[in-house]
């Protein structure tokens, strides 16, 4: 009896990580000309992207725009049959430096389907980089109860990050402003949606966000040591985003020196964290994957991705 028991639970459990869709995040630090024309080290971030079912991408910095394509066709070639879509935003930057950001998803896998997407106006320069902003429908809703959600792809400027990520905040009133469809399950969802979306929030004026409609908050924050200190993490998360949930949270090291969490996820939405895998919130150790040395990793890049399951 206690074998059948063993082999029905080790079903269940197959069949949960099966069906499970994996989200990924990943600053691929300067992935320019002399990383794109690496066909080693293009293959090696593809087959790290291939893990994943949708995939956010920071920091692609090719003038000629020529990268983000090399890379797309090399996870194409592994991914043959269940082929990516990639989305990728206009170049920015305030300084000369520009970069780009990309979705990947694939779409016969993921079961999710981007319908819209842009780049925040930041016309009051509040980001270094403004935010690239998608919104993905789920084309098989489950028991989640999750159909639609929005991904706000970052990365934060390090001596700004503190900042940068208050003005989040302006970035999701924009949001709700822009798309007024997902905040009306009653007549008044939507002004609460948008007085509940504090900004410049204090100990007596916290957010308290609660819509059917999850926001994740994804990406290179260059939220730990020197950039955000613990002081002002603990202020974030109790004041400023007291109503999302941080599912990367500190015990999880997310530089490839394993020694800084700055690449983090947020998420609003009990429905979406509900229905996130337990314990997949994680970095992928792609080093130990595929027995390289400090310096060979370093050579990918000086993060690790970052992810989390989901069963919707």
């Amino acid at each position: 009896m206690r074998i059948i028991f063993s082999i029905v639970f080790l079903i269940v459990v197959l069949a949960i990580n099966i069906s499970a869709v994996r989200f990924g995040s990943f600053n691929l630090q300067q992935y320019g000309p002399k990383k794109s024309a690496n066909e080693t080290l293009t293959d090696l971030v593809a087959k790290i992207l291939n893990d994943f079912d949708v995939a956010v991408i920071q920091e692609i910095t090719d003038a000629a725009i020529k990268a983000p394509y090399v890379l797309f066709d090399a996870l194409n070639k592994i991914s043959k049959s269940k082929p990516y879509t990639m989305t990728l935003s206009e170049r920015v930057g305030r300084t000369s430096t520009k970069e780009q950001y990309i979705f990947f998803n694939r779409e016969s896998t993921s079961g999710v389907k981007l319908i819209d997407y842009y780049l925040y106006n930041d016309a009051q320069d509040y980001f270094e980089r403004p935010p690239f902003i998608g919104t993905f429908e789920v084309t098989k809703p489950g028991s989640s109860g999750v159909r639609y959600f929005t991904i706000m792809d970052v990365h934060l400027r390090p001596d700004s990050a503190y900042q940068e990520l208050l003005d989040m905040r302006r970035v999701i009133h924009d949001f709700i402003l822009k798309n007024p469809r997902y905040f009306t399950d009653t007549s008044t969802s939507l002004s609460q949606a948008l007085a509940a979306n504090v900004i410049g929030a204090t100990s007596t004026n916290k957010p308290n966000l609660k819509t059917n409609h999850p926001i994740l908050i994804m990406g290179d924050f260059n939220a730990d040591c020197t950039y955000i200190s613990l002081t002002r993490q603990g202020t974030l998360r109790s004041i400023d985003f007291a109503d999302f949930t941080w599912v990367i949270n500190n015990e999880v090291k997310t530089n490839t020196r394993q020694t800084c969490t700055y690449d983090r996820i947020f998420i609003n939405g009990d429905k979406f964290v509900k229905a996130i895998v337990p314990r997949s919130n994680t970095t992928v150790d792609f080093p130990q994957r595929f027995g390289m040395t400090m310096e060979q990793a370093l050579g990918i890049s000086d993060h690790l991705p970052i992810k989390f399951d989901i069963n919707f």
